[in-house]
């Protein structure tokens, strides 16, 4: 079983009271190029299916590992103990772990032993796990030899061009737009629209990207798994008083005096520094906080900005910021 290929690199496996959560997960793991079966990602490609026989194979074969998400609710649905058959057939199979326990509660269910490593998910954000599923499946070495393959098939040896069009609902050219392209290996390619709302690439090795966009005028955009092979134009609108930028390493936000600079904390969570800023009315720096969580920044002349960082990867942040007000205090 050691050289097999996965179609998934992981199958979630829960029930629809838990759904909030999960989907939280199956979004965050999707955005790392992790290929994860959800249901809702599945819609399509289950309609007409036969489910019961689909999918004892997807959870007895098709994934690499599968996470079960145990509740209460999780005993009482007769899909989930289908699912929980099908893994614990497989499991029984392979002198591995397969079965990846998250608990929501001490529910018992049969067949998982409690003598069973799991992850407790009473304090841990879907995001926090997302990052243990990945660096479970980074210990996989099958895992990094197929994902080498396919990266390897993907080089090609002449270079050309991608372009990116950038327009607004009113179908205007967007100039001086910044795009960056970023790989899953965190190398990136940026670069600004010219006069005609176009961004163009040289392409030397052939792979997915995640494209981000930024505009003084305009939200932030993030399109994940992008295949240059093909143009592709973006349509976006504006939102009153929102603007975003991209940053690397660190930069100033318009409307604001000082820098700031986000940074990979030792837990893993995003965090920020701001250099003569004060977050969320001077809490402790560094500042830990979440993707698309807002956070208040004020300098030193009473301007207050609020920030929502939409992407982070590397040293790359993609970051929209909405202007709230401006406080005098004089003495």
């Amino acid at each position: 079983m050691k050289n097999r290929s996965y179609e998934y690199d992981v199958a979630l496996s829960f029930a629809g009271e838990n759904r909030a959560y999960v989907e939280k997960v199956a979004n965050s793991l999707n955005k790392k190029g992790i290929k994860v079966f959800y249901d809702l990602f599945e819609e399509a490609n289950l309609w007409g299916k036969n489910l019961y026989e689909y999918l004892s194979e997807i959870y007895q074969s098709k994934a690499r590992y599968t996470v079960l998400f145990v509740s209460s609710f999780y005993n009482k649905k007769l899909w989930t103990n289908h699912e929980r058959v099908s893994m614990q057939a497989r499991a029984f199979q392979e002198s591995r772990e397969y079965i990846l326990p998250a608990r929501f509660d001490d529910t018992e269910i049969p067949g998982i032993l409690k003598t069973i490593g799991y992850i407790n998910l009473e304090n841990r954000t879907p995001e926090e796990l997302a990052i243990l599923i990945e660096n479970k499946l980074k210990k996989d070495q099958t895992f990094f030899r197929n994902r080498w393959s396919k990266l390897s098939t993907m080089i090609n040896p002449k270079p050309f061009i991608f372009t990116l069009k950038i327009i607004n609902e009113k179908e205007e050219f967007i100039k001086h737009a910044k795009v960056v392209l970023m790989a899953n290996n965190s190398t990136y390619l940026e670069g600004f629209t010219d006069e005609n709302g176009l961004a163009h690439f040289v392409i030397r090795t052939r792979k997915l990207y995640t494209v981000l966009v930024a505009h003084s005028d305009y939200p932030a955009v993030v399109f994940h798994n992008v295949n240059p092979k093909d143009d592709i134009e973006v349509t976006i609108e504006k939102s009153e008083n929102t603007g975003s930028l991209i940053i690397n390493k660190s930069g100033q936000i318009p409307g604001l005096t000082g820098k700031v600079e986000p940074a990979i904390s030792t837990d893993d969570r995003l965090s920020i520094y701001a250099d003569n800023i004060a977050i969320e009315g001077g809490k402790n720096q560094p500042y830990n906080m979440d993707l698309d969580e807002s956070v208040t920044l004020e300098d030193k002349e009473g301007n207050i900005i609020s920030l929502i960082f939409r992407f982070f990867q590397g040293r790359i942040a993609l970051i929209d910021y909405y202007k709230k007000s401006t406080v005098r205090q004089f003495s």
